[in-house]
């Protein structure tokens, strides 16, 4: 039987008796260890599926095998960087014509780190200024990011500043961080990551580097 997870639109998981009247709910299935699938139903109708794959099946091939009609479709695949997963997703709406491509990228507890995404179906090039990225440190603040990045139509890093002495890190009002090597050095000296970590953030690539 499968074990079905009541979310909001926020994806923040719900008890069924919070269920509002428009109510999502996801059901999460495995087929032969082949396939990874999720099942979004609104209103007690299927509304969205996503299945993450392996191996070399192509996209239409998924398609034609999966047979839904009217309802919105997302095929992905996920690999492993070191610590990090990469999550590429092709989003169809219910006509089955691909709409958005995007990447998700989550670090070893599960944080979103990065999202990214693009309607340039043929190139598949992400727009610089559809990508966030955010940094995580639960030993400093269990739940939210430390701090967030955004990036121009160029792909440069627009500066951001972080309180530190709001994170009770320093008794300091804030730092500003550049693209540059001194927002790289600042960002190792107050949260002591690794370099390599550093210049994934002021950059705007949307794979880090396997450590």
């Amino acid at each position: 039987m499968k074990k079905i997870i009541y979310k909001d639109e926020q994806e923040a998981i719900i008890r069924e008796i919070e269920l509002p009247f428009d109510e999502y709910y996801s059901e999460p299935n495995d087929i032969k260890g082949k396939y990874k699938t999720r099942e979004i139903y609104k209103n007690e109708k299927l509304n969205e599926y996503t299945i993450f794959y392996k191996g070399n099946k192509n996209r239409i091939e998924i398609l034609t095998y999966l047979n839904l009609q009217d309802i919105k479709i997302a095929i992905g695949q996920r690999e492993y960087i070191g610590e990090f997963r990469h999550e590429k997703l092709y989003h169809y709406n219910s006509n089955k014509i691909l709409e958005t491509i995007i990447n998700l990228v989550y670090d070893n507890e599960n944080n979103l780190i990065v999202s990214s995404f693009t309607d340039d179906t043929i190139n598949e090039t992400p727009y610089w200024n559809g990508t966030s990225k955010y940094y995580y440190d639960k030993t400093i603040r269990t739940n939210d990011p430390l701090f967030e990045c955004y990036y121009d139509d160029d792909g440069k890093l627009i500066p951001i500043t972080i309180d530190i002495e709001e994170l009770g890190l320093e008794d300091h009002d804030g730092t500003w961080i550049y693209t540059d090597e001194d927002g790289i050095n600042e960002l190792i000296r107050i949260f002591k990551m690794p370099k390599a970590l550093a210049e994934f953030y002021v950059s705007s690539e949307i794979i880090p580097k396997k450590r």
